[in-house]
This record gives C-alpha cells, structure tokens and sequence, in this order.
C-alpha cells in the first residue's frame, strides 16, 4: 500500500457511474444539509451527546489540515459509535500485516465512540468527522486524498459519499446491515439510499437476509456479498483463546444451573426483581448471577435490600471467589461487584439475559451467545442485528413484562430438550461468522492494488 496518491483517482476515464450526477433526493439533500448542519447548534442544549460532539469538533478544520501531510493516500475507515469501530479493528489490524502500507485513519461522528477508541486506538490518526456539509467533505477529500474509504455497518453521509465518489475514490460498506423496518426502505427514503449505495463500489453485510435486502427491498444494483460480522469474529476468537478462570471455577462450584442477568439497568432489574423468589421456587437448582451495568456500591446495597425483602440469599461475587467450597453455596442470587467479568461468567452460566433492552439499545449478545446460552432481552433490540437473528433461529426471545421472563426461563428450564436446541443454535449464529474477516479483507484487497 503506497501513501502517495494512486494515478486512478485522477484518471476521469477510469471513473464510474459512481461520480453521475445526483437524483432528485440526493439534490434535495445537498440543498437542505447547510440548514440541517447550522441547526445542530440550536439543537445541542436539548442533547448532550450532540452538544458533547459539537464541542469536541471545535477546531476541527484546523486539525483536519494539519493531519493532510502526514495522512495522504490513506485508507479512511468511518465509524459512527462502539460498536461500529469495535467491527473497524479487526479490519485495520489485518491490513497493518499486510506488505503495502498506507496510512490508517478512523473517523467517528459519536463523542462515545470517539473517546472509546482514544482509550483503544488502533489507527494513524481517529478524529470527527464534519458535520455533513458539501464543501467540508470536499476539502477533506482534497487534503486527505484517500486511496480507500470504508463505511462500517450503515453510517454512510450523503455528502461525504459524493465527495469521495467525485474524487474517483471507491466506496465500500463492511459489516453493513439494513434492519426490516429500517427507515431507509421507506418510500420517501428509499430513492435517497438507492441512488447513494449505488456509487458504492461494493457492500460487504454480516447476513443473507441484509443482503436480500438491501437488492430486492431497497433496489441496489451495486455488487452486494455476504462478508459477514467481523465483530461477531472477534467474539469467537477471544472465546477460544480464553481460558475458564477463577470466577467461572468458582461459579462453577455453587452447583445446580445459572441464570446470568447481564449489564442491567434499573429496568431490567424491576423486570426480574419481582419473579426470582418465584423462578427459584419452581426449580430449586437455579442460582442467579447478577451483575448491573454500574456495580457502585450504593447500587449494590440497594439491590441486596430488595433481594432480601423477597427472602433471597446474596453473596458478592468477589466474596463467592474468595470463599472455599464448603462456604460457596449460601448465595441465592451473586451479585457481581467489579466490571470486566461478564464473559467469563457467561462461561458458568446456562440461561442469559442481557440488559440494556429497555434503554438504548440490548448490550452484547454474542458473549452469552459464544458460550451456548439461549438469550432472552427486552424489546430494543435494532441497535444488534445479531439479536434478531437469536430470535429468528429460536435461540433467543423478546421478554416485556415480569410474567413473560418468568414464562420465557420457566419454559427453557423445565424443557431439557428445548433449552439443548436452545443453546446449540445460539452457539451456531455466532459460529457462522467465522472468516468475516478474511472475506471482507477479499473484497477490500482488489480495490487497494488497482492501478
């Protein structure tokens, strides 16, 4: 990978119908954007994360330019959050060991994402993206000279799309996705989204049904594989490569099965709180491991005071690891009191539910997934297409109200049979993005040694 420029971003004849003019949505996007970009000021006192972002973009243009020297002929890499840039690395990590170097960069547009990747960096240079305005997409196009601009799982700016196309520079998708029921495949929307994917040079999605999707229901024409999750990659490799430590041991000889209600929130604790004496009455070997998404301790006192109410035992996990076997088992319910032990406990677990699903969006559902336990969560769930795909291969299940958790463990718990197909098929979406990597990386590849 050279850093000089290639010849064929300035070779008019080898430019495709990627650079044709704009439809009619896409005109009535660039003409709204300026209007749409000077409201986000107006509108940040009433979102912090916008307001974050707006700050953290203050002397941007100045950035942007001094990074030009240093940057040029790089492969640019946009994210807009976590969860997108966790599904970028794998990708960086694997072009960094091939022979041809360029520089790497990262954009995100999120002030989560952004900060998440200064504690985890793996590119040249990560900054903010510009607010979507045509002229500050075309001077970044023109300062940076990508050879190579990758949009990760489905934040794709319509401006920054047609500067780069313009530029002669291709596009691609990795790891995309498009959700049934996805705004873009709306009427008004989907003229919009046709025209922008089509001047993509390819769309790399993590499933078969993304991929009819995005050809049948939203109409592309540009060329769209199955390359798979390469974030879901990452899960397995960690998987196998990790050892069962001292906290799974140490679960492990509390005897009988586990329910893991993982990363809650408040309301994913009053959907459970309120049916565990119940759930442990009916299957008596059935221990519950809870571990709130913030353990701080007034959290936790709080939590073993409505437990106790209910006439359930609790014992800290830090006390469960320290404690020999003949103390270990006087725990009803384990509440864990550190951070960073999630995947390990799903390794003693039998049955997750994971938290997050009635706020933002269902946190990670590979790591209970990976470890062969059925998953169960609450109703906001596009944010993990991976969790929808639990639900449609019956491993995994949309639970609203106490009595349908209480229902949902009752049924998988009292069916031995069930919970095994259960688990198996849970394991099997995961599995089946092993080589999302390497197949993304086939389609990028071509695209980086073009003349």
């Amino acid at each position: 990978m050279s850093a000089r420029r290639p010849e064929h971003l300035t070779d008019n004849a080898a430019k495709t119908d990627a650079a044709r003019a704009p439809g009619l949505s896409l005109r009535a996007y660039r003409i709204l954007s300026p209007a749409l970009a000077a409201a986000a000021p107006l509108a940040a006192p009433f979102f912090p994360k916008l307001r974050e972002g707006l700050r953290g973009r203050v002397g941007l243009d100045e950035r942007i330019q001094a990074a030009a020297a240093a940057v040029q002929g790089c492969v640019w890499f946009h994210v807009t959050s976590v969860g997108e840039y966790e599904q970028a690395r794998p990708l960086i990590a694997a072009l960094r060991d091939r022979p041809l170097r360029a520089p790497l960069v990262v954009t995100h547009f999120s002030p989560s994402g952004r900060h998440f990747a200064e504690k985890r960096p793996c590119a040249d240079l990560h900054e903010y993206l510009p607010l979507d305005r045509a002229p500050a997409m075309e001077r970044l196009v023109r300062l940076w000279r990508p050879r190579l601009l990758v949009f990760v799982k489905f934040d794709c700016w319509p401006n920054q799309v047609l500067a780069a196309a313009r530029a002669g520079v291709p596009v691609v998708l990795m790891a995309g996705s498009l959700r049934p029921g996805s705004a873009r495949l709306r009427p008004y929307a989907k003229p919009l989204y046709r025209d922008l994917f089509d001047r993509f040079a390819h769309l790399g999605v993590c499933t078969e049904e993304d991929r009819r999707r995005f050809v049948e229901d939203l109409g592309v024409h540009c060329p769209v594989s199955v390359t798979g999750d390469t974030r879901a990659e990452q899960v397995i490799l960690r998987w196998e490569a990790a050892q069962a430590g001292p906290t799974a041991a140490a679960l492990r000889r509390l005897g009988g099965r586990l329910l893991i209600l993982g990363s809650t929130w408040p309301p994913d604790e009053k959907l459970w709180l309120p049916v565990l004496a119940r759930l442990r009455a009916g299957h008596p070997d059935v221990r519950v491991v809870l571990t709130p998404h913030e353990p701080s301790p007034a959290r936790l006192a709080q939590l073993e005071r409505v437990l106790a109410a209910d006439g359930l035992r609790t014992r800290r996990l830090s006390e469960v690891v320290a404690a020999d076997t003949a103390g270990a088992d006087a725990a009803d319910v384990v509440l864990t009191d550190s951070i960073g032990q999630l995947a390990e406990i799903y390794r003693a677990g039998h049955l997750a539910y994971v938290g997050g699903s009635f706020t933002t969006g269902v946190h990670n559902t590979m790591e209970p997934a990976v470890a062969g336990l059925p998953v169960l969560f609450g109703p906001v769930i596009d944010n993990a297409e991976e969790a929808g795909e639990l639900v449609r291969r019956g491993a995994g299940q949309v639970v609203r109200t106490p009595e349908q958790a209480l229902s949902a463990a009752d049924r998988l718990l009292g069916d031995p049979a069930a919970m095994a197909l259960a688990s198996a098929a849970a394991r099997a979406v995961v599995l089946a993005q092993r080589g999302a990597t390497a197949r993304s990386l086939a389609v990028l590849e071509p695209l980086l040694s073009a003349p």
